[in-house]
C-alpha cells in the first residue's frame, strides 16, 4: 500500500485495512503525516531517494493499492518482472497515472475514508503472514541501521544524520517539521520518525530550492500553539530563504512569545545533493564553480537582523543545542556546520541504496 496526501483522515482505516490483508504501508514524500513512522509495518518514503523496505514493497509485490497517492512517482513501479495488479483509490479520476499497456489496473474513484470505510466488510484477514512478518523485519533493521549511521562522525565535523536523529528523538508532541529540497531532504526522509499527531510539509515540487523558510513562518501563523522546525541546507536558505528571514524580523513581536520556530541550517558549503548525484553516477570529484556555496555565517546574519542563533560545530554539542533550542520561545536560527562529505544512502557505496544501488532489504515474495 501506498499512501499520499489525499488519503490524510483515513489513517484509522489505513491501518485496519493493512492489519487485514497483511499489507505493509509506505508513503509519498507530501504523505508523510498521513500515517505516524512508529508503526512496525510503516516502510518510510516511496520515493527516487526514498527507503529501502518501501523500494522493496513497490518491487516485490503481487498487488500495489494507491491511496490517496497522487504525487507517487510511477516511474518506480517495476518495468519488468512477474505483472503488477494496480488499484487506485483517488477523488479525481486518472489522479494517478499508470500504464494500463503494462499494468493490470483497476481505478476506484472516491474518497479515500469512505471507500475503505466500505471495502473493509468485504475483506477477510489474510492467514499467511510471512509477506507482513518480512516488511516489519525489514523495517526494524532498516531504522536500526539509520541509528547507526546516525551516531557516527569523522574528526570534529558534525554529521547532518545526527543532527536530524537528535531533533527526531527529542519532537515536542503535534510538532510540525518543514524541510526544504537537497540534503536536507534526504536526512528528513531518513531519520526523522513522526510520531501520531505531527505534521510534515515539503514543496511539492522536489527540486524547487526556498520553500522552507515561507512554509515554516506560514505553519507558525496558522498554528499559533504548535512548536515549528525547518530543516535548510545551505543552497536553499541563499537561494531566498535568507531574504524570508526578514519577514520573520518584521513579525517578531507577534512571535516571540509564541512556542518556538526554529530554522535548522545544516551548513556544509556545498550544494550536496547535486554533488553527490555527480559522485555517485559518475565519480566526479566536486567541481567548485558549480558545487560549492559561498560560505557564510547564517547565525551571524541572523543576529545582525535582530533575531536569536546559535552556530554548532562539535558533534558532541549537538544533542544540547536541540535541547536548548526547544526549551526557548519564539523564531530562531540553529546553525550547524556539518560534514559534506556524509553520504546519503543512495550515494553510500557501503549502504543498502534505492533503485538498484545495491540490494535493499527485501521481504520475501509471497
Amino acid at each position: 500500500m501506498i499512501v499520499g496526501p489525499d488519503a490524510a483522515g483515513a489513517a484509522d482505516r489505513i491501518t485496519q485495512l493493512a492489519e487485514r490483508i497483511g499489507a505493509g504501508v509506505a508513503k509519498t514524500p507530501s504523505g508523510r503525516d498521513v500515517l505516524p513512522d512508529d508503526l512496525p509495518f510503516a516502510a518510510g518514503v516511496a520515493a527516487a531517494f526514498g527507503s529501502a523496505p518501501a523500494a522493496s514493497l513497490v518491487r516485490d509485490c503481487d498487488t500495489l493499492l494507491l491511496l490517496g497517492a497522487h504525487d507517487f512517482d510511477t516511474c518506480l513501479l517495476p518495468g519488468s518482472g512477474p505483472r503488477c495488479r494496480v488499484v487506485t483509490v483517488d477523488a479525481a479520476s486518472g489522479a494517478c497515472p499508470v500504464d494500463e499497456d503494462v499494468f493490470s489496473a483497476v481505478r476506484v474513484t472516491g474518497d479515500v475514508a469512505l471507500t475503505l470505510e466500505t471495502l473493509l466488510p468485504l475483506l477477510h484477514r489474510r492467514t499467511d503472514r510471512r509477506w507482513r512478518d518480512a516488511v516489519e523485519d525489514a523495517v526494524e533493521e532498516w531504522h536500526a541501521e539509520g541509528q547507526e549511521k546516525a551516531r557516527r562522525f569523522f574528526g570534529m565535523a558534525v554529521s547532518p544524520r545526527s543532527v536530524v536523529a537528535e531533533l527526531s528523538a527529542r519532537l515536542p508532541d503535534h510538532a510540525i517539521v518543514v524541510t526544504d529540497t537537497g540534503s536536507a531532504l534526504d536526512w528528513w526522509t531518513r531519520h526523522l520518525r513522526l510520531r501520531d499527531g505531527m505534521r510534515a510539509v515539503l514543496s511539492r515540487r522536489l527540486a524547487t530550492p526556498g520553500a522552507a523558510v515561507p512554509y515554516a513562518l506560514a505553519a507558525r501563523l496558522a498554528f499559533p500553539e504548535r512548536p515549528v522546525i525547518a530543516l535548510v541546507g545551505d543552497g536553499a536558505l541563499q537561494a531566498g530563504g535568507m531574504n524570508e528571514l526578514l519577514t520573520v524580523r518584521r513579525h517578531l513581536e507577534r512571535l516571540a512569545d509564541l512556542p518556538p520556530v526554529i530554522f535548522c541550517v545544516l551548513n556544509n558549503e556545498d550544494l550536496s545533493r547535486l554533488t553527490w548525484r555527480r559522485r555517485q553516477g559518475a565519480g566526479d570529484p566536486r567541481i567548485p564553480t558549480t558545487g560549492e556555496v559561498a560560505a557564510v555565517s547564517y547565525a551571524r546574519y541572523t543576529e545582525l537582523l535582530g533575531l536569536p542563533a546559535v552556530r554548532c560545530v562539535r558533534p558532541g554539542d549537538v544533542a544540547l543545542a536541540w535541547e536548548e533550542a526547544l526549551e526557548a520561545k519564539g523564531p530562531q536560527v540553529l546553525e550547524f556546520m556539518v560534514d559534506g562529505d556524509t553520504p546519503p544512502d543512495w550515494a553510500d557505496p557501503g549502504g543498502r541504496a534505492h533503485g538498484g544501488q545495491g540490494p535493499p532489504t527485501k521481504p520475501a515474495s509471497r
